[in-house]
């Protein structure tokens, strides 16, 4: 039975995200399947929210992968008094201006990933940013610029299990339906997915074989289903370090 085929690789090479999927341009001949898509199709609205979110999450993770690394800043930036959600997307925008001509001065892109959390209640109003490292003297800097409350900063680990689960906070439906939306720097490298049609001759398999040079990441490796409920298999790849011998 034809299927399609999804690859991806990051724009460094480390990691690779591969999919096996059915979709309109391939539909599945089995039986097993056509009945597995129909019962698919009858779940509730909750699960096939999740569904896509999961899949929101999954371009989301890859567009971190892309851009961040380890040892980058992850920026918190809280209020010490209250501000309403306008005033807050205003001095949210103005930070960033200026954290674009630090960048500017320093020779470095300012590729950063910002959301702004708990606009309409919930919580306390709150926002993030994460940007590539430089120097001490530009961290302080930055950090000098938002004067409106504490600013928070973390290493960012750089892994795609790091990308995962920032991704997956950030598509939370309690996030998401209080918060702004994602806002990513128009200067992002955004590497897409290479896709193709699998022949008929060439079986649905839910295993992914690692790519030479790479390893299977089981933990995020999962199966679920298209939006339009077909089988969908995602398969995360590190490269393995390189053996070197002695001579």
């Amino acid at each position: 039975m034809a299927y399609m085929r999804s690859s991806w690789m990051s724009h460094d090479g480390r990691f690779r995200i591969e999919k096996r999927y059915f979709s309109h341009r391939a539909v599945p001949s089995s039986p097993e399947v056509r009945e597995q898509r129909a019962r698919k199709q009858n779940m509730t609205r909750a699960a096939q929210a999740e569904v896509n979110r999961r899949l929101r999450a999954e371009k989301l993770s890859r567009l971190l992968l892309d851009n961040f690394t380890s040892g980058d800043w992850y920026f918190t930036l809280t209020l010490a008094e209250v501000m309403d959600a306008a005033a807050l997307q205003e001095a949210f925008a103005q930070f960033k201006r200026r954290v674009r001509a630090i960048y500017r001065k320093a020779g470095v892109p300012a590729r950063y990933i910002s959301v702004l959390e708990n606009l309409s209640g919930g919580g306390r109003p709150h926002g993030h940013i994460l940007l590539p490292a430089l120097g001490k003297a530009e961290l302080e800097r930055i950090k000098a610029l938002w004067p409106h409350g504490n600013v928070e900063v973390k290493l960012y680990g750089g892994h795609v299990r790091d990308a995962e689960r920032l991704a997956d906070y950030f598509t939370k439906e309690k996030i998401a339906a209080r918060s702004g939306r994602i806002q990513p720097s128009r200067n992002l490298i955004r590497t897409e997915p290479k896709r193709s049609r699998v022949s008929r001759s060439e079986v649905f398999k839910r295993e992914i074989a690692a790519p030479k040079g790479y390893r299977l990441l089981k933990d995020l490796s999962y199966s679920t289903f298209t939006a339009e409920g077909y089988p969908l298999v995602i398969a995360f790849f590190e490269r393995m370090p390189e053996v070197r011998g002695y001579g």
